[in-house]
């Protein structure tokens, strides 16, 4: 009687023409569909996560230290720290894998009329500078060269500013237009002519011209460009000094942890602090966490209803199946077997579905590029915007862990959908089953 319940199970799963059979190709299909649009989501979810997070570490540094304090040489203040010696000290370090003095801040590039904002990174041009070359990577015309008065965007802004390598660009210090507006702003209306002019003529702006030598993929390296650092110091009023040091580190996924320890080590001044990939892009990537966490709670109802399914069906074949459950019980069959018999046939119908849903979200994940551009040619909408979500293609990546979770899930729960009209089922009387039945 051991294999009874499951060879009365599948014997019941026979294709028939009958309800039974349309209703249980329902469940199977109901199945199908959790499964499959789980695997798909989450394995998306999965791939653009970690594609995120490897394109951040790609063009991002990997940490920043820098001066927190404003007021170093003060009789109670800090004592000023050379940041080359600091630079040294931390290039020793054995998790640094290289230490590079930087200026950062915003500029505004002016070409045929167009002026735009955008960040950039001064550093210099040194063989053993780690992320200028994981930087070269992702250039997509020109050469990655900051020697003399040049500059590197990304493609994307090169486009908004009708620019191309070779050109050469105005570039304004953002501080100084700022002031220039202020003091525009300080000329009264009703001036003169001739005062208005000569007032005018004291405001400048502090504006250099730089040759575009290089254009980076804006989907790969992000929107941020660079220029050499004698230009940003300038640019941003630094003299000799720099807005900080910029670290590229061995392990670059527990920046957190080495950071941490570097500054417990006594390695930074106390004032001078840090901040991080992580930090910077915190939010964006707790988001994607959160996302996918409630897109699994959402999609988890769709296995519920499946579920729901397999126990319609597990009703409707115990009532059609009231008289042969009467003859197996009187006969002597236990309850536990007539239980096993309909939880078994929920198991298969999970089993089936479960396979089915696999095969069909590993095929829709085969061609979701071309899904892609088949629902943006037919409403005229990208799905996956680059501008949103930073890549131009719909990465994926499959967890066996997601995997497996998703398909016990999915026969969990129709195990237990079935179980209460199977226990139902069990408990009826001989004789009522007969009578009816009859």
């Amino acid at each position: 009687m051991t294999s009874a319940p499951l060879f009365l199970a599948l014997r019941y799963l026979r294709p028939t023409r009958s309800f039974i059979s349309v209703i249980t190709v329902i469940s199977m299909l109901g199945v199908m569909l959790g499964v499959g649009v789980l695997v798909f989501v989450m394995s998306v979810f999965s791939g653009w996560q970690r594609e995120f997070r490897q394109m951040l570490i790609g063009f991002e540094p990997h940490a920043m230290v820098q001066p927190i304090s404003t007021h170093e040489g003060e009789p109670d203040g800090p004592k000023p720290v050379d940041w080359r010696e600091l630079q040294k000290t931390l290039a020793q370090r054995p998790e640094v894998v290289s230490a590079v003095p930087v200026a950062e801040g915003v500029v505004v590039v002016e070409n045929t009329g167009n002026l735009q904002g955008v960040s950039v990174i001064g550093m210099t041009d040194e063989k053993d500078n780690a992320l200028l070359q994981k930087l070269t990577k992702h250039i997509k015309e020109g050469k990655f060269d900051l020697q003399g008065d040049t500059i590197i965007i990304s493609d994307k802004f090169a486009k908004e500013i009708g620019a191309k390598v070779g050109d050469t660009l105005v570039v304004h210090a953002a501080d100084s237009v700022n002031q220039f507006i202020r003091q525009v702003r300080e000329i009264p209306e009703d001036a003169e002519e001739k005062k208005r002019s000569e007032a005018l003529d004291n405001v400048t702006v502090l504006s250099k011209d730089l040759t575009l030598v290089a254009t980076l993929r804006a989907d790969t390296a992000g929107p941020r460009g660079y220029v050499p650092l004698h230009v940003a110091q300038e640019f941003f009023n630094l003299d000799s000094n720099v807005s900080g040091i910029e670290l590229e580190l061995k392990d670059p996924d527990n920046v957190e942890r080495v950071m941490k320890k570097i500054y417990q080590s006594g390695a930074l001044p106390e004032s001078w602090g840090y901040r991080t990939w992580i930090q910077e892009h915190g939010m964006m990537l707790e988001s994607v966490e959160n996302q996918r966490t409630m897109m699994w709670f959402l999609l988890l109802f769709i296995m519920l209803v499946a579920a729901i399914c397999v126990m319609n069906t597990t009703i409707t074949v115990t009532v059609k199946k009231r008289r042969e459950i009467g003859i197996l019980t009187a006969l002597g069959t236990r309850a536990w077997q007539i239980i096993a018999i309909f939880v078994s046939q929920a198991g298969i119908v999970a089993l089936v579905g479960v396979v089915a849903g696999l095969a069909s979200g590993f095929f829709v994940l085969g061609i979701r590029n071309w899904l892609r551009e088949q629902i943006a040619g037919f409403t005229g909408r990208d799905i996956f915007p680059q501008d949103i979500y930073f890549l131009s293609s719909i990465p994926a990546h499959t967890d066996p862990g997601d995997l497996l979770t998703i398909c016990a899930t999915a026969v969990a729960l129709c195990l237990m959908a079935a179980l209460v009209p199977s226990w139902f089922a069990a408990r009826v009387d001989p004789a009522v089953a007969l009578r009816d039945g009859g």
